[in-house]
């Protein structure tokens, strides 16, 4: 005769017996109802990476006068203003979207841990 406390609750039993491509059927059924808030992490990847690039380009083009993008020439008086702001916006708006792509990364690899059984 097994006691109570031997005896595991009948839902984490089946949650445990449950075939993984039923886990993540169900995971993904739970994700559709929630909705997505968000972009997904790779596009803020993404959107970090040419952000950073067009900010460090305009550093250069600063430091070596050239025209912007081949268009305002650097005797225009918006041309220092307009390199300047791109740059000093770009860096940390590059930043806010890499970390916030790293973190929309690690939230997903977890998700997926849970769903394998991995974590708890």
């Amino acid at each position: 005769p097994k006691t109570a406390t031997e005896t595991p609750k009948t839902s984490e039993m089946a949650e445990e017996d449950m075939p993984i491509w039923v886990r993540r059927e169900k995971e993904k059924e739970l994700q559709e109802k929630e909705g997505s808030k968000d972009l997904p992490w790779g596009l803020y990847l993404l959107a970090s990476v040419l952000i950073a690039i067009a900010a460090v380009g305009c550093i250069f083009e600063f430091v070596d006068g050239n025209a912007f993008f081949g268009l305002i020439q650097p005797d225009n008086p918006l041309w220092a203003p307009i390199l300047i702001t791109l740059a000093v916006t770009g860096l940390p708006s590059s930043g806010y979207m890499f970390i916030k792509g790293v973190n929309g990364f690690n939230e997903d690899a977890e998700r997926q841990d849970r769903i394998d059984g991995y974590i708890d």
